[in-house]
């Protein structure tokens, strides 16, 4: 398990904890403050040729405050809200890339670092319905590119469990997939030709189950699907375009 696997999965659940309605729902003075511990498991593919898919034990630590919430690699800084909308600023960690030992794809290829991004997201909740856009670009110089993300979902209470349904797509610009799924002439090779990634609109739907039943805190259930554009599927390196994930978190406030 290198580095990187490690850092990706605790930054699934941060990303994921930190993004739940459950924790929305409850903003402003309604919603507890303070420092929370957790630990969970994610297990996630990806389309990668011969890239194993990963199972993860997690740690989570994490702060919310009145504006500013810290989970793990994820900061985000609330900067406005009105009437069920609200602005934060983000520094999100990007979770991609890989090394040359990951798979025998990457073979003479150089390694693709994961990276930071800073940009904003704006949330809209009314009644159950909650609608997300979000946009982001590196800020490490890694990719020198950005994404943006647009998700619709619907809460349903039932007993003590919330359900969140949501659908939402994934956009990556050019500098982004050339960086993680092209292949620079100088790494062509007879088996791997060279490859120019071109942006990249992904879909994603998403199944959310979260309840505070079990040992006073909140635990969250989240499987969900990527379906990748074929800009990212008709590289060479990848053999497939779809992805699966699944990530089990518990979270509490000491």
């Amino acid at each position: 398990m290198n580095l990187k696997t490690v850092i990706g999965a605790i930054t699934l659940a941060c990303v994921g904890v930190s993004s739940t309605p459950a924790f929305a729902q409850q903003a402003g003075a309604q919603q507890p403050q303070g420092w929370m511990w957790g630990f969970g498991v994610a297990a996630s593919q990806d389309v990668y040729t011969d890239f194993d898919n990963r199972v993860v034990p997690i740690p989570i630590i994490g702060y919310t405050g009145e504006k500013l919430r810290v989970y793990g690699p994820f900061i985000g800084y609330e900067l406005f809200r009105e009437s069920g909308f609200t602005l934060d600023a983000q520094l999100v960690p990007i979770f991609a890339g890989y090394e040359e030992d990951d798979s025998a794809v990457f073979t003479g290829m150089d390694d693709r670092d994961f990276s930071y991004a800073a940009g904003v997201g704006l949330n809209y909740n009314t009644g159950s319905w909650v609608y997300s856009l979000s946009t982001n670009a590196d800020i490490l110089g890694k990719f020198d590119g950005y994404q943006a993300s647009a998700r619709i979902g619907k809460r349903f209470r039932i007993n003590n469990f919330m359900i969140e349904p949501s659908i939402g797509v994934n956009y990556q610009d050019s500098n982004y997939v050339d960086y993680y799924y092209g292949v620079r002439p100088e790494e062509a090779t007879a088996f791997r030709s060279a490859y120019n990634g071109d942006s990249a609109l992904n879909t994603e739907v998403r199944v959310a189950i979260s309840t505070r039943q079990f040992l006073g805190g909140m635990t969250r259930l989240e499987v969900g699907a990527t379906f990748f554009d074929d800009s990212i599927s008709d590289s060479p390196l990848t053999d497939d375009d779809t992805a699966l994930n699944a990530m089990l978190v518990y979270t509490r406030f000491f």
